[in-house]
């Protein structure tokens, strides 16, 4: 699909599983989380979650097919994938039609879908610790969390987050070790729109 630069593969290959791991950990709600407090939100994270992955017993396929199962019902909603898709388009935004982006969105959504449950197929229960003392501004917010593994380094991740229209607090970007994904996988997705088009990327995303 997307090349990636040198600095980009190191990176994938060094945090990428855990950071969707700790992603999905983190916007699986329970029943009653609270999605008007971002601070609130992480406080009452569904740890049943990881229980339930680390109970699938299945081959490889299967297990990724469960995994987007999960993730599709349970991440997914949490994500703001339309404000994602906006910003993943850059400059080309204003040259799409509303129908284009409809379809940029859906296929943005399974990338990102296909991405974590394949990520997620090297999750070992990695502890995740949450920062309660983040800063809750009018619109936008930082929540800072860290994986710790007793075989690797501690990785910082903050989770960049926007509330929408219904007051809903919803994920957008993950700055991890101080690299945002979002404007890296932007960079990446707007070079490809030049030198081909929005159909054709749509294309790839969904293949």
């Amino acid at each position: 699909m997307f090349s990636h630069s040198k600095q980009t593969q190191n990176i994938v290959k060094t945090i990428g599983s855990l950071l969707f791991a700790t992603m999905l950990a983190v916007f699986a709600f329970s029943a009653k989380a609270n999605n008007a407090d971002p601070n609130q939100l992480l406080s009452q994270v569904g740890q049943n979650l990881f229980s339930e992955i680390k109970q699938l017993q299945l081959d490889d396929s299967q297990k990724r097919l469960a995994l987007r199962d999960i993730i599709n019902k349970q991440l997914m909603p949490h994500i703001d994938v339309d404000f994602v898709s906006y910003k993943l388009l850059g400059k080309h935004v204003r040259k799409i039609n509303k129908q284009q982006f409809q379809q940029f969105s859906q296929a943005v959504e399974h990338y990102l879908s296909v991405t974590y449950a394949n990520a997620l197929m090297a999750y070992k229960g990695q502890e995740v610790i949450f920062e309660q003392n983040g800063q809750v501004e009018d619109k936008y917010t930082t929540v800072k969390t860290r994986i710790v593994d007793p075989s690797a380094p501690a990785i910082d991740l903050h989770f960049k987050m926007r509330k929408n229209g219904k007051g809903e607090w919803k994920v957008y970007d993950m700055v991890a070790e101080g690299i945002s994904l979002l404007s890296a996988k932007q960079s990446e997705i707007t070079k490809r729109i030049s030198d081909a088009n929005i159909e054709k990327v749509i294309a790839e995303l969904n293949s």
